[in-house]
């Protein structure tokens, strides 16, 4: 069973001050970023016949891009909306640029989530890692038991979420927080598969253009 993880597109054009969204911050895509979508939709066309489920999280950018990517595909099935996909409450770093969280002291703090995935020490952070991982691992195991072994479900989220699958893969989230390489960039997708072994991952953080399901 294959789970296609995607982060939404863009919400900031060009120009625009760039800051922390998560969990109270529901901006729209942009115009780049439902091409964005437009993009993945073009990417999974091939693979529709596995795709048997799509499921989003509640805010409006991973919403419009499961739709659009959906609908450019030619997706029949419906996409659902989950809250377990809702992006991490940022709390006193929400709506602050990276260098607004500097300038307060949080740069070593910053630094260490972004690059390693340490989660800080700031208040009003949540829900607590160990809740977002026990939420990530239960959806995983609904798609792995309800669907078939060649079926694929796709899930939309946001780069703060989609890091925490990496935990269904023993030693991947440290392997990858040691290469700097959690981050997923807006627009691009994440693989996993699930065989008798457990959870492997296919690949992390690639252009929709690059997807290769083999």
């Amino acid at each position: 069973m294959l789970l296609l993880l995607a982060r939404h597109g863009n919400t900031f054009d060009k120009g625009d001050k760039v800051v922390w969204v998560g969990a109270r911050t529901d901006l729209p895509l942009t115009a780049k970023g439902r091409e964005q979508a437009q993009v993945l939709g073009e990417a999974l066309a091939p693979f529709v016949p596995q795709i048997k489920r799509i499921i989003a999280g509640p805010l409006l950018r991973t919403r419009e891009q499961a739709d659009i990517a959906a609908d450019k595909a030619g997706m029949k099935v419906s996409v659902e909306i989950d809250q377990r996909l809702r992006e991490i409450d940022y709390g006193l770093w929400e709506a602050k640029s990276s260098g607004e969280i500097e300038a307060l002291g949080g740069g070593a703090e910053l630094d260490a989530w972004n690059k390693a995935g340490e989660w800080p020490r700031q208040p009003g952070w949540t829900p607590a890692p160990e809740a977002i991982a026990a939420n990530v691992a239960e959806l995983a195991r609904e798609c792995a038991t309800g669907l078939g072994e060649d079926d694929a479900a796709l899930l939309v989220t946001s780069n703060g979420i989609l890091k925490f699958f990496l935990k269904l893969v023993p030693g991947a989230f440290e392997d990858m927080a040691a290469r700097g390489a959690l981050k997923v960039a807006t627009g691009h997708c994440c693989a996993l598969r699930h065989g008798p072994r457990g959870w492997e991952v296919l690949f992390w953080d690639r252009a929709p253009q690059e997807i290769a399901l083999e």
